[in-house]
This record gives C-alpha cells, sequence and structure tokens, in this order.
C-alpha cells in the first residue's frame, strides 16, 4: 500500500515544514522555526478532494497533533471518525475500538517517517532531494512556497505539484496529482503547547509515551 500512501506521507512532510511556526512572527519576515522536542503543535484541517468525475469535492475534517520525537497524529471527524499514526515504527490505523491495523512497516515507511521528524527539526535536506523548492516571502505577513518534484523522484509519479501558503502558521496547502485530481487542505486552530501530550493522543503512539 505504499505508493497509496506516498501522496499523504509527502503532504504530511511538506505540511510539516510549516507548521512549525514561531508563536509570533519575527520583523523581517515569516520564517519555518522548528518546534522543540518538549512542545507540540496541534490544531484542525479541513480536506477538500477534487476527482475527476466528481462533481463536487470530497470533504473531510478533522484535527492533527506532531510530536517532533514521536510523528503525526492525523484525526478524521466528518464524515467517518478514523486515526491515522505516522511514527518510526510504521503507519498504523485505530478503529473506534481501539484497534491497531498496520497500513505500512519495513525500511521504506521509517525513511519516510524519518523524514518527517527531520524536517520537525528544521532539517530541508529531505525534502532538497525530492523537490525543487521555490519561495517568496510576502511582505512581513506570509509567505507561499512551491515544491516540484525532481523528475527523478520517488514521489514524482504521484504529485505534480505542492503549494502551500500562511502566515505565523501555514494556512493552506494544494496539492496537485499528475491527474487532473487534486487536494485542497486548510488549516486552522494551530496552538504550540508544552509536553505531555493529552492522553487522548499521548495514548495512540506505539509506545504510548509521547511525552
Amino acid at each position: 500500500m505504499i505508493p497509496r500512501l506516498l501522496v499523504l506521507i509527502t503532504v504530511c512532510v511538506a505540511i510539516a515544514s510549516f507548521l512549525a511556526m514561531p508563536k509570533t512572527l519575527q520583523a523581517e519576515a515569516a520564517r519555518p522555526i522548528p518546534i522543540t522536542k518538549n512542545e507540540y503543535l496541534r490544531g484542525t484541517f479541513e480536506l477538500n478532494r477534487h476527482l475527476d468525475g466528481f462533481e463536487k469535492p470530497l470533504l473531510s475534517r478533522g484535527e492533527f497533533v506532531l510530536s517532533p520525537q514521536h510523528g503525526l497524529i492525523w484525526k478524521t471527524t466528518f464524515p467517518f471518525p478514523g486515526v491515522t499514526v505516522f511514527e518510526e515504527g510504521g503507519i498504523f490505523t485505530i478503529d473506534q475500538n481501539g484497534n491497531r491495523t498496520a497500513m505500512a512497516k519495513g525500511t521504506e515507511t521509517r525513511q519516510f517517517v524519518t523524514m518527517i521528524s527531520s524536517v520537525l527539526s528544521g532539517n530541508w535536506d529531505p525534502l532538497e532531494s525530492q523537490f525543487d523548492i521555490t519561495r517568496k516571502d510576502v511582505e512581513t505577513t506570509g509567505w507561499n512556497i512551491t515544491l516540484s518534484p525532481h523528475s527523478n523522484s520517488v514521489v514524482g509519479n504521484q504529485i505534480e505539484l505542492i503549494t502551500a501558503q500562511g502566515n505565523a502558521f501555514v494556512q493552506e496547502v494544494v496539492i496537485t496529482k499528475p491527474s487532473s485530481d487534486h487536494d485542497v487542505i486548510t488549516f486552522d486552530g494551530q496552538l504550540i503547547e508544552t509536553v505531555p501530550l493529552p492522553s487522548e493522543f499521548n495514548d495512540l503512539f506505539t509506545n504510548g509515551t509521547a511525552e
């Protein structure tokens, strides 16, 4: 299932670059600054998936939590509840009864999860190995960025272009695929908080010790 997951994983990598923004804007321009290992980021998302042949986009909403040490929790609340956890041990879904199902494991999966963690640490190298990156600061209040996959990159078959924009936090990410399909993800309510994570999220990680 790695090819099917590749788009979502890559999106998380791109998003993570910008979610770790400072609590206030710097004087000159907004710059992504990594959150510390003693902090985590949480917020809400809305995903509009535009698919060829569908008149209206498929809509989903939910919340997310990013922990630099432990990974990403992507919790959908509408239209159907569901949780996906991205961590070093793999990618897992968790049903309403708490049952965990592995979607992907192994070396390739660990590389993607490591990529997310590296970006959260302020290391752009994982992105630069896969994308050509063009950034533009908008006066002192915002930024936008374009990521174009290298012709020989693994993600090139799944993604044609990623664009993102925001101010103190990411506001919107658009993922365009080689087909006419594209996803538009908007974010709201982002907060950087200090660990420990609330138990409702902490317990979703494999070791249950995301503190």
